[in-house]
């Protein structure tokens, strides 16, 4: 059975799926034993969609378990839990007017570089939708 840090789960919203490298993706054509690092670029999710880039291991490295450092207002860093970063009020999700996806500032969205724990407002004025290409001006605040 593969370990949850080989499991990798789709971020997108109202999705989840999980692909299990004991399974492999058979729609994809992925054969069972496959590495989730070693299926081609070009894969999709096969319940939405979605690209590689918006999967999460389920721990370990990279997973929304992860430790992060955050900088600080005085220019120090800390190490925070991420389900500290949930718990700060400041840390609002933004979901998009044109498709639904809710960028999650917990997530961030590593798919552009932008790092866990980035807040939607620091976000840079090009970023864009992972899933439709919408503009920052596209989003608005979950309520």
């Amino acid at each position: 059975m593969a370990n949850p840090e080989e499991m990798y789960q789709c971020q997108t919203l109202n999705c989840g799926y999980i692909y299990n490298p004991d399974k492999g993706d058979r729609k994809g054509k992925i054969p069972a034993g496959t590495k989730f690092h070693d299926i081609p670029d070009t894969w999709r999710c096969p319940i939405c969609g979605a690209s590689k880039a918006m999967f999460k291991p389920l721990a370990g490295s990279g997973s929304v378990l992860e430790e992060n450092t955050l900088s600080t207002q005085d220019n120090s860093t800390e190490t925070i839990k991420t389900k500290e970063i949930k718990e700060d009020g400041n840390m609002k999700k933004y979901r998009c007017t044109i498709c639904g996806y809710v960028y999650d500032p917990v997530a961030g969205d590593p798919g552009a570089g932008i790092p866990p724990g980035t807040p939607f407002e620091s976000l840079p004025a090009d970023w864009v939708c992972p899933i439709c290409g919408a503009k920052k001006d596209d989003f608005e605040p979950e309520a």
